[in-house]
């Protein structure tokens, strides 16, 4: 990323941010609502444009990172009178990717039973993260951008999340995570980027 800017109605979101992150590597970005996290985010998978700057992959422009990449920005969207697997079989079958074992798969390794045909929108907060999480490892992607990734889970099922992250990190996978909460990433993350009013923070 070089000098990335965003810019709303003269408001400036993100200021200047340059960064070269590598595969097999976990980024860790922690600030407080409104510090540019999620804007950040949102403009590296192409669903807010940047105001100006270049995103480089391998050496090459790209408009965003949409492609491969798994994600969690905000409230996932899903179909709240179908099952968990139901939702991962239609976007399984959107994106023609993934078979019936990858969904069994992905579900049960944030500890949702495949079989269970209760409806999303009752779950609790908890099992709609898990879902969430779900989503976003679906595609075997190899880049994962995680907002919060912890939140509303219980101690057991941040620990399995946890394990889950740092296992894609070391199938190569880059991994992006932004956190309230420092606590909460540190030790998952090989760098920790701090950031306030959409600027970097120098450490």
């Amino acid at each position: 990323m070089n000098n990335i800017n965003k810019i709303i109605k003269g408001v400036s979101l993100l200021t200047d941010i340059n960064l070269a992150l590598e595969s097999g590597h976990i980024y860790g970005f922690v600030g407080d609502n409104g510090s540019g996290k999620t804007v950040l985010f949102k403009v590296l998978l192409g669903l807010m444009h940047k105001t100006s700057g270049t995103i480089l992959v391998d050496g090459r422009e790209q408009k965003d990172l949409m492609q491969d990449v798994g994600f969690i920005i905000e409230r996932p969207e899903y179909i709240p009178y179908y099952s968990a697997k139901k939702n991962l079989e239609i976007i399984a079958a959107y994106r023609k990717v993934a078979d019936d074992q990858r969904i069994c798969t992905v579900l049960e390794m944030f500890g949702l039973d495949p079989s269970d045909k209760k409806a999303v929108g009752k779950y609790s907060l908890g099992m709609k993260q898990k879902l969430a999480l779900s989503m976003a490892f679906l595609e075997d992607p190899k880049v994962l951008i995680l907002d919060e990734p912890l939140s509303a889970l219980d101690a057991d099922s941040v620990q399995e999340a946890r394990k889950r992250i740092l296992e894609e990190k070391e199938r190569g996978k880059l991994v992006l995570i932004a956190s309230h909460y420092p606590e909460d990433i540190q030790s998952l993350c090989d760098e920790v980027y701090w950031m306030k009013n959409g600027h970097i923070q120098l450490q």
